[in-house]
C-alpha cells in the first residue's frame, strides 16, 4: 500500500461524523427562521394590522390562488413549477383556507420546494396525505415551519404581544374574528405569546 492509499484511507476511517443529536437537531423545524420570514413578508408589503390579505400576498410574490372543491383530506398544495396554490373549499371555513393559504405561502417563501431532501409525504399534496386525522400540524419539519409561519404571517405575534393582560372574557374570540382565524389559531397564538399569564 502506498503512502497515498493509507493517507485516504485512513481519513475515512477518522472523518468525524455526526452524532445522533447533531442529526436529530439538523432535521428540527427552524421555527424562529420562519416566524422571521412571515414578519419580513409583512413590514416588505406594509402590512400593518388586521386581517392579512394572504391572498393579496400570495399574489404579490407572483403566485396564482385557484380555490377548488374536492372530496379528500387535502386542504391545499403549493404548485412551484406552475407558480399556483390550490385551496380545497370543500368542508373548509373560510379561516381554514386562510390559513392553508398561508401555510402554502410559507411553503413557497422558506423555499421547501428547492430543498436536495425528497419532500416527506405530508408535502405531497394530491399524490400523499396531507394529514392524519389526529396531526393538524403534521409530522415533517417542512410542514410544522409551514404551520409556523401561516401562525405569524396571520397573527403577527410583535402585534399580540401589544394587547394588555390579563385578557377580558370574550376577547379571545373578538380577536380571532378580527384577525379572521380560527379560534384555536388564535388562542395557540395568545398562550405563545404569553398573553395568558
Amino acid at each position: 500500500m502506498d503512502e497515498l492509499d493509507f493517507s485516504m484511507r485512513a481519513a475515512r476511517e477518522y472523518a468525524p461524523d455526526f452524532d445522533a443529536d447533531e442529526r436529530l437537531r439538523a432535521a428540527e423545524p427552524r421555527r424562529k427562521m420562519a416566524r422571521d420570514a412571515a414578519l419580513a413578508l409583512l413590514k416588505q408589503h406594509k402590512v400593518t394590522m388586521p386581517a392579512v390579505d394572504v391572498e393579496a400576498l400570495a399574489r404579490a410574490c407572483g403566485l396564482a390562488v385557484v380555490f377548488v372543491e374536492v372530496e379528500g383530506k387535502l386542504s391545499g398544495q403549493l404548485y412551484p413549477d406552475q407558480r399556483e396554490i390550490v385551496i380545497n373549499t370543500r368542508g373548509r371555513s373560510r379561516e381554514r383556507q386562510r390559513f392553508t393559504l398561508a401555510h402554502e405561502l410559507g411553503h413557497w417563501r422558506l423555499t421547501h420546494h428547492l430543498s436536495d431532501m425528497p419532500l416527506p409525504a405530508d408535502t405531497l399534496g394530491y399524490s400523499g396525505v396531507f394529514e392524519q386525522d389526529s396531526e393538524s400540524e403534521g409530522r415533517s419539519a417542512f410542514e410544522i415551519e409551514a404551520n409556523t409561519f401561516a401562525s405569524e404571517l396571520l397573527i403577527p405575534s410583535p402585534w399580540i404581544r401589544k394587547i394588555a393582560k390579563p385578557l377580558s372574557a370574550g376577547l379571545p374570540q373578538q380577536l380571532a374574528q378580527t384577525y379572521d382565524v380560527s379560534r384555536e389559531a388564535m388562542f395557540y397564538q395568545l398562550m405563545r405569546c404569553g398573553r395568558f399569564t
